[in-house]
C-alpha cells in the first residue's frame, strides 16, 4: 500500500493527538457532562431510597464508610426491589451511552478532519448527526465480531481445543495434575479475550475514520479495508492507540488508588469533604476518559491520512463549489477560481 504522508510534524503521533483533543475543551466537557448525567440518572433512585431508609433511624455518620449487615438485613426487600427495577433502567441507559458514543465519534472526526477552525461545538454536533447512521452500522458489526470472539474463546471451539490438548471434557480442567496449569490456562484465555477486544475496538476506530475521511457509506467494505490496513501496518496503526490507552490506564489507576485511600478513611467522624473528594476523583477519571476518546480519533485521523489512499473526489478539499462553477476557498485567502 502506498503511503500518502501529510507534511512532517514534530512529536509522536499520540502526543499530537492528545494535544489536539485537549485543545477542544468544549467538546470533552460536553462528553463528560453527558456521561455524568447518565450516571446521575442511575444513582438518583438509590440516593432517594437510602435517604428515606436512614432518616431518623441511624446515628449520623454511622453509614458513611460502609453498610453494616444489620442495615442490609433490615432493608433486604426494599434493596432487592430497587435493584430489580433499576436493572431495566441500567440497560436503557447503557443503550443511550452506546448511542452517545457513536454520536461523539462523528463529532470528533468532523472536527479533526475539517480544515476550518472555530465553532468546534457546532461542527461537533453537525458531525455527530451526519455520520450517526453509518457509524451505527459499524457499531452493529463490532457487536457481531465481539460475539464471535467470545464464542470462539468461551464456547464450543475452546472446549474442543481443551479436549484435544488435555482430554478435558466440556472444558473441565480438573483432569490436569497441576492447579497452577489450570489457572495459567484461564489467564491465557482471559488475556487473549482482552487482546482481541482491544483489537476490535481499534478496528472500529479506523473503520469510522475511513468512512469519514473518504465520505463513503459502506460500513462492511470500510471494515474489510480497515482489517487489511491493520494487518499491513500493525505498528503504525496500533502503537498510537496503545500508548494513549496506557496513559489512560496509568492515570485511572492512580486516581483509583487515591480513591481507595480516601474511601478506607471514611468513618463516623468524617466530614463531607471526604465524600466530595471521592466525587471529584471520579469526575477526573471521566474527564480523562473523554479526552482519551477524542485523542484516539485524532491519532486515527493522522495515521489514516498517511496510509489510506485518497479517493478521486476529495471530500475534505480546501475549496467548495459545484463542478463547472465558481470555487470558493474555506479559508481567508482571496484565491477564487472556476472548475472546468
Amino acid at each position: 500500500m502506498a503511503e500518502f504522508d501529510d507534511p512532517p510534524r514534530r512529536g509522536p503521533i499520540f502526543l499530537r493527538a492528545l494535544r489536539s483533543a485537549l485543545a477542544r475543551v468544549p467538546l470533552w466537557l460536553l462528553c463528560w457532562i453527558l456521561s455524568l448525567l447518565l450516571a446521575l440518572a442511575l444513582a438518583a433512585p438509590f440516593g432517594e431510597k437510602f435517604a428515606r431508609a436512614t432518616e431518623h433511624r441511624y446515628a449520623a455518620g454511622t453509614l458513611l464508610g460502609s453498610l453494616p449487615e444489620t442495615f442490609r438485613f433490615d432493608q433486604r426487600h426494599e434493596l432487592g426491589d430497587l435493584e430489580g427495577r433499576n436493572g431495566s433502567v441500567a440497560a436503557f441507559l447503557g443503550v443511550l451511552a452506546f448511542l452517545g458514543g457513536i454520536f461523539a465519534a462523528g463529532g470528533w472526526l468532523q472536527v479533526f478532519l475539517e480544515r476550518t477552525e472555530g465553532h468546534s461545538l457546532r461542527r461537533f454536533l453537525w458531525g455527530g448527526a451526519r455520520y450517526f447512521w453509518r457509524f451505527l452500522r459499524v457499531g452493529a458489526l463490532t457487536i457481531l465480531i465481539l460475539s464471535l470472539v467470545t464464542w470462539l474463546l468461551y464456547g464450543w471451539p475452546w472446549k474442543a481445543a481443551l479436549r484435544f490438548l488435555f482430554r478435558a471434557q466440556d472444558g473441565d480442567l480438573e483432569v490436569l495434575h497441576s492447579e497452577w496449569s489450570a489457572v495459567s490456562i484461564g489467564w491465557i484465555q482471559a488475556g487473549v479475550h482482552a487482546l482481541f477486544f482491544a483489537l476490535v475496538f481499534a478496528w472500529g476506530d479506523y473503520t469510522r475514520t475511513r468512512l469519514a475521511l473518504n465520505d463513503t457509506r459502506s460500513a462492511l467494505w470500510a471494515g474489510i479495508q480497515s482489517w487489511v490496513l491493520l494487518l499491513r501496518h500493525p505498528l503504525r496503526t496500533l502503537r498510537p492507540l496503545a500508548l494513549i490507552f496506557a496513559l489512560e490506564l496509568a492515570l485511572v489507576s492512580l486516581l483509583g488508588t487515591a480513591s481507595w485511600s480516601v474511601n478506607v478513611g471514611l468513618g463516623p467522624e468524617s466530614s463531607w469533604r471526604g465524600v466530595a473528594l471521592l466525587f471529584l476523583l471520579g469526575q477526573a477519571a471521566l474527564l480523562w476518559q473523554a479526552i482519551s476518546r477524542g485523542a484516539r480519533y485524532a491519532a486515527a485521523v493522522q495515521v489514516s491520512r498517511a496510509l489510506v489512499a485518497p479517493i478521486v473526489r476529495d471530500p475534505w478539499a480546501a475549496r467548495v463549489g459545484g463542478p463547472g462553477g465558481p470555487q470558493y476557498p474555506i479559508d481567508d485567502t482571496e484565491e477564487y477560481g472556476v472548475s472546468i
